[in-house]
């Protein structure tokens, strides 16, 4: 139960990020929302990650979407994984895999063994290689008397300016979550969701103005117990 409340912890956040392509760099996906038919571009980085590995499906279904866990990983990142045997390619969340398991395999999620091919209980490999949103180099933008205080504060505006507390599948540890981040004086919500029709709650810090008031929060946060707190976009 414990491994998979960190699964779900670590991944609705990373997984927001995740589309799925077919292809070798630069990779180009099509969203199938239609509010969203924007084309995103990515470029492998293999020097931020570059894994061999053997993945297993065990059949569970999980938490929708596409990633893979290997013991490897300290932090999530988006990757590219490619499977070997047939070519074929998903973009997806990777993170550090929690659960003890009794061979060297990593885990993948149902959503991403089907998108490449992967049939429950077989064994496969594959190459997983993190990949970014490549830089935009747009117009110069030519400012006059630039106002320096400010400049500053955009340069250092976190793109991540929510800190993600815990989850916790009982209402009243959320509620007590948030009533210690309030004697601390942090801005603190609680957003309620379900999984597989069962109820979970989210205790979120935020948001912070800047990267050093991030920094401040989330050593608050840790200090008063909370040790697997991190950042997060919303």
């Amino acid at each position: 139960m414990f491994f998979k409340i960190k699964l779900i912890v670590k991944l609705l956040f990373v997984l927001s990020f995740v589309v799925t392509i077919a292809g070798c760099s630069p990779l180009t996906n099509k969203s199938n929302s239609a509010k969203n038919t924007a084309n995103v571009i990515l470029d492998e980085k293999p020097k931020i990650l570059d894994i061999s590995a053997i993945v297993i499906w065990d059949g569970d279904q999980k938490l929708g979407g596409n990633w893979v866990s290997h013991p490897d990983v300290g932090t999530p990142e988006r990757v590219l994984i490619k499977n070997i045997s047939n070519g074929k390619s998903i973009v997806a969340a990777i993170f550090q895999q929690t659960k003890k398991m009794k061979t060297d395999y990593a885990l993948i999620s149902s959503d991403a063994a089907k998108a490449l091919g992967i049939s429950q209980n077989d064994p496969t490999k594959v190459q997983i290689v993190a990949v970014r949103v490549p830089e935009k180099n747009g117009p110069t933008k030519i400012i006059t008397e630039p106002n320096i205080a400010e400049n500053t504060s955009l340069e250092t505006k976190p793109t991540k300016p929510f800190i993600q507390v815990g989850i916790f599948g009982v209402q009243s540890n959320a509620t007590k979550t948030k009533n210690q981040m309030l004697k601390l004086n942090l801005p603190v919500n609680i957003f309620d969701f379900q999984i597989k029709g069962k109820p979970y709650w989210r205790v979120v810090v935020g948001p912070a103005s800047t990267s050093d008031n991030r920094k401040n929060m989330l050593k608050a946060i840790k200090l008063a117990g909370f040790k697997d707190a991190y950042y997060v976009s919303n």
